[in-house]
């Protein structure tokens, strides 16, 4: 878009004059008094059925700046401020109304309750509408707030309202010096059972691994138990080995054949053990008596004496007896102690394997054994710390609980008394506020209207959409209360503004399209008033119909035999022949004369028939249909000198004007402005009224 003087920018702060109250009411002044007549009438049976009387109660409570002596601390505590005071003191006026505090008072005030419970209706919404009519105020400069309640049933409303602050005097002793007592108590609680649970677990586990390890005992500094095991193990096991060597040493005295001494030292050790042997003893002296018999026996015989060989064959069979039994006996013990040391070879040496293997299992199971004590070391003192803390919990748990029942800041003042009298309600005042509504929708509503219409009314309407000025804002013909002479200024101002533009341009002739966002914007007559005041300017001017979609009778003249479309289509005629000369009412004007359902066609053409018309004539002003309905229109915008875009009021829309002017935008015209056309005078709103209106006569 080029810059021009026709196309002035918008003014920072625009007047719309989109509100205009006094117009809006009457404009519709029928609607607001048939609101006013309708809700004042349905007041009547309104207040006929809903006017009751309400009565109310109050108890008052005193909070006091400081607190008596607490059980546990003989301090007197005290509220630092005055200001953090009025904040305690608001603090707890919200609290009477909490949730909690109304549901248990209508819990407790049992059949009672349903003065206020409603029948079929939950004790929770009952409490929620009694939350929501409680009316807690604190009163100035004093240490008290009020607690009102109104309702039309007296009926227990006073024992309703004590019922709700004894059950607040009641939560509040809970956790009023000790703020959120409850819920400190409750979250104690759970830290006492987190920390129970907490030891029961560790001392499960240190159970297990006294089981698993077989030490009962664990203390920080001392010696590794396991340790000693395997110091012991260790010895024991020397001790084993050194025993083995001894049996080995022992045995292989008495096995090595080769040493003579090894011998010499068994058959001692034999005969030791023979001489020493009772059982050899015993038959030996047996088998000496039988002998000492037979001997004396045989001492009186003769050698040929019959029982001299036999008696003699007698001592021959004790002394082999004898032998035999000594060499049977020397054996015996000589394998004996072969054995002997044998079988202590075998189990020192099993002793020293045991001991080697158990030593070898220890060390194996040494890190298991070292990290299940240290893992007892741990729980150990983790359990005494944990310990510690239950102690630290249940200390303030028992402190908690103790001062909960110490005395608190409330008190009772008054307690409500019993209704005697109504203090609001009746069917007069509603039939009032019925009325006033009334009223009040009846202003309201015109406005509203007014304000949902979103069609362009007023000049600086398009200036604030647009950002640009309009070129002219044309007041609509006809209207009363409007002299002649205005539109007739209007009209000779737009003509002169186009006129100082074509001179600036230095152009003897220029292309004016006239074209619309929509149907009906008077943009033909337009089109003939601004070619006869350039006429009556001395610069000629010719309107050239180019509206395809609605074709316009006053075009058409006797005198022309022809219009421009028959140019267009048929070389012979000429201008000339399409042209109608102006006479009183008209100025001179081209026809289109298209056929019915005819396009226009031929652009380049039609362009040179332009060209030669700005030959003849200052101002060459184009007729076209709407710009957002005919495509030829963009054509002759980009042919155009000046595009002139017609809105009008009452009609148009503000997004048609916004694609209006994005189509123009991308045509990129040589010089756009904007026409505001059948502006409406509103008598009241102060907008256009006291300018143009015909001034009184006389």
């Amino acid at each position: 878009m080029s810059e021009s003087a026709l196309t002035p920018t918008a003014s920072e702060s625009v007047s719309t004059g989109a509100i205009m109250p006094l117009v809006s009411l009457k404009k519709h002044w029928k609607i607001s008094v048939g609101i006013f007549v309708t809700l004042a009438v349905l007041g009547v049976p309104i207040a006929w059925k809903k006017g009751t009387l309400y009565y109310s109660v109050t108890a008052v409570v005193h909070v006091a700046p400081r607190i008596a002596n607490i059980l546990q601390d003989s301090k007197e505590q005290e509220i630092p401020s005055y200001q953090q005071y009025l904040q305690f003191l608001t603090q707890q006026a919200s609290t009477v109304a909490r949730y909690d505090i109304v549901l248990s008072a209508l819990q407790k005030l049992g059949d009672k309750r349903f003065v206020w419970q409603l029948p079929n209706e939950s004790e929770r919404h009952a409490a929620e509408r009694l939350q929501a009519a409680l009316v807690v105020k604190p009163v100035k400069d004093t240490y008290l707030f009020t607690v009102t309640l109104e309702s039309d049933n007296k009926q227990y409303l006073d024992e309703l309202v004590n019922t709700v602050v004894a059950e607040y005097f009641e939560a509040s002793r809970k956790d009023l010096m000790l703020y959120a007592s409850k819920e400190r108590l409750a979250f104690l609680y759970g830290q006492r059972e987190k920390f129970q649970k907490i030891i029961a677990e560790k001392k499960q586990r240190l159970a297990d691994i006294t089981q698993a390890i077989s030490v009962t005992t664990f203390v920080d500094n001392a010696p590794n138990p396991y340790d000693d095991l395997l110091a012991d193990s260790q010895k024991a096991y020397s001790v084993a080995q050194r025993e083995r060597m001894a049996a080995e040493a022992g045995l292989q005295l008495f096995e090595n054949p080769k040493d003579a001494k090894a011998t010499a030292a068994l058959e001692s050790m034999v005969s030791e053990q023979v001489y020493k042997d009772q059982g050899l003893y015993s038959l030996k002296a047996n088998m000496y008596l039988r002998r000492s018999k037979l001997v004396e026996q045989i001492s009186g015989l003769d050698v040929k004496h019959p029982w001299h060989e036999q008696i003699k064959k007698q001592l021959e069979v004790i002394e082999a007896e004898v032998v035999e039994a000594t060499q049977q006996l020397s054996n015996d013990v000589k394998r004996m102690l072969i054995e002997e040391r044998r079988s202590k070879v075998t189990l020192t040496r099993q002793i020293e394997q045991g001991l080697l293997a158990q030593i070898t299992e220890q060390k194996q199971r040494a890190a298991w054994f070292s990290s299940n004590y240290n893992e007892a070391l741990s729980l150990t003192q983790e359990i005494k710390r944990n310990y510690s803390q239950l102690d630290t919990v249940e200390n303030r748990i028992n402190f908690i609980e103790l001062e909960s029942n110490a005395p608190g800041y409330i008190r009772m003042e008054s307690y409500a008394r019993p209704p005697e009298q109504a203090i609001r309600g009746g069917k007069k005042k509603i039939m009032v506020m019925m009325a006033v509504v009334g009223g009040i929708l009846g202003l309201i509503v015109p406005i509203i209207m007014d304000l949902l219409n979103k069609s362009i009314r007023t000049a600086g309407q398009v200036e604030k959409l647009l950002g640009y000025k309009p070129l002219a804002a044309l007041l609509e013909s006809g209207q009363a209360g409007v002299a002649p002479q205005v539109l007739a200024d209007q009209q000779r101002r737009l003509a002169l503004a186009l006129n100082r533009e074509r001179l600036r341009t230095g152009k003897s002739g220029s292309v004016v399209l006239l074209t619309a966002v929509t149907h009906h914007s008077a943009q033909t007559s337009l089109a003939f008033e601004l070619a006869q005041n350039f006429q009556a300017m001395d610069v000629r001017a010719v309107v050239v119909e180019v509206n395809t979609l609605k074709p316009d009778t006053r075009y058409v003249c006797s005198s022309a035999s022809a219009g421009l479309f028959d140019v267009l289509v048929d070389s012979d005629i000429t201008l000339q022949q399409a042209l109608s000369p102006a006479d009183a009412e008209y100025p001179d004007r081209i026809a289109i004369g298209l056929p019915a359902e005819g396009l226009l066609f031929g652009y380049h053409r039609l362009q040179t028939l332009l060209e030669q018309l700005a030959e003849s004539y200052a101002f060459v002003i184009l007729d076209a249909a709407p710009l957002l309905l005919s495509a030829d229109v963009e054509f002759f915008a980009s042919i155009s000198d000046i595009t002139l875009l017609l809105i009008a009021a009452q009609t148009t829309q503000p997004g048609e004007i916004k694609r209006s002017v994005q189509m123009l935008e991308r045509v990129d015209p040589k010089v756009i402005s904007f026409i505001v056309t059948r502006l409406q005078i509103f008598h009241g709103g102060g907008y256009y009224s006291k300018v143009y209106t015909k001034p009184p006569k006389g």
